[in-house]
């Protein structure tokens, strides 16, 4: 991985619950770091769900190494938003892993969401 290829700008963001005014659980996302990234896509399909059909793209994003972005860390309920030319795009993180185990770059392996909240 060259560093050069990091060329994207994106929000790493944690899953937190709150409160409303009635007591109700509100989930809100919050941003954890704010990284230059590579992202790149890996594989798209449609799969028939609940007599829908539905798209799953897949991609995997490159950044810098970082300790907190590694498990046992619950990068599990964090999501990356990628603000691409001006409309917002938002993986699901499914893997963390340390690119050949140097502490140089983590792949995070994601799925597209794409349908936006």
């Amino acid at each position: 991985m060259d560093i050069g290829k990091l060329d994207k700008r994106i929000q790493l963001q944690s899953k937190s619950a709150t409160l409303d005014e009635y007591g109700q659980q509100i989930n809100s996302w919050s941003t954890v770091a704010t990284v230059w990234a590579n992202v790149k896509p890996i594989s798209g399909r449609e799969k028939l769900r609940s007599m829908a059909m539905q798209l799953e793209l897949t991609h995997t994003v490159a950044v810098r190494y970082n300790v907190n972005f590694l498990p046992p860390k619950a990068v599990s309920a964090w999501r990356i938003n990628y603000n691409a030319n001006g409309s917002v795009r938002l993986f699901n993180i499914t893997s963390v892993m340390d690119l050949n185990e140097d502490r140089k770059f983590i792949i995070f392996e994601c799925i597209e969401d794409t349908e936006i909240e």
